[in-house]
């Protein structure tokens, strides 16, 4: 199953927090969050975007359907 994970700058994006409110990140790409869809990883991009001065990936990932 296709699944999308955000890069800002160097490290991997593991929450959003909602607009404004900040994101966590992490160095280690498996412990990065992923979306379900391509529109809810632009979100999170953007939130990233908005607090990081760092450009903005977005990376397609296939996990395991559980």
């Amino acid at each position: 199953m296709t699944r999308y994970v955000v890069m800002a700058g160097d490290r991997w994006v593991t929450a959003v927090y909602g607009p404004g409110k900040g994101i966590a990140v992490t160095r280690v790409k498996e412990d990065a969050s992923s979306w379900p869809n391509y529109e809810r990883a632009v979100v999170a991009a953007r939130a990233a975007a908005d607090c990081t001065s760092s450009p903005v990936a977005i990376h397609s990932i296939e996990e395991p359907s559980y």
